[in-house]
This record gives structure tokens, sequence and C-alpha cells, in this order.
């Protein structure tokens, strides 16, 4: 839990949203008072209505799971496809790109 003023949130929201997205709660201070709480939604949005996405995200607020942050795969789709050819064809070409 993270604890911020009013002003030094106002500069640096994008920061603390991202803190948030990650399910950390932020509680917004004025003069040392906690005026607010910054959390995921405790319900799924509308426009999230797939049940099997609502599903993980109650589940990553409970803290039973923790959704993934990389959005896409490092790994390179092959050049061509990989029907009716011998692997040892493809493990050759794959070696030789190396060099």
């Amino acid at each position: 839990m993270k604890s911020v003023g009013i002003k030094t949130l106002k500069n640096n929201l994008s920061r603390y949203l991202d803190l948030v997205r990650e399910g950390e709660i932020v509680l917004v201070t004025d003069r040392d008072e906690v005026i607010a709480e910054l959390r995921m939604p405790s319900y799924p949005l509308a426009s999230r209505a797939s049940p099997w996405t609502a599903f993980l995200e109650s589940q990553a607020r409970s803290g039973a799971l923790r959704l993934a942050t990389r959005k896409r795969s490092r790994l390179e789709p092959p050049k061509r496809a990989l029907t009716g050819c011998d692997v040892q064809d493809v493990l050759r070409e794959t070696r030789e790109d190396r060099r």
C-alpha cells in the first residue's frame, strides 16, 4: 500500500495509475489525512464483459493469481509454413541464420 499527497499524485498520475494496474492500493492524502483510495474496480467493467476475463480479474484482485504484463510474445513466427518438410532442413536453416 502506497501513500501519496495530492500535489505529487497530480504531477505523477500516470505512474500511480500504473501501480494501481499492477494491483497496488494507493492512498491519497491531504495534509497527512487519508481522503481517498485508488484501487482496481471491485466488479468487472461492462466493456470487458467476457466471463473468463471477469474471473481472471476477480482472482487477481483477491491475490490468487497475477495477470501477465507482457502483451506480445517475444517468439518470432516461422518464416515459412512447416508442413511437409524435414526437421533437419529447418534446423540447418535456423543455424545458418545465426552465422
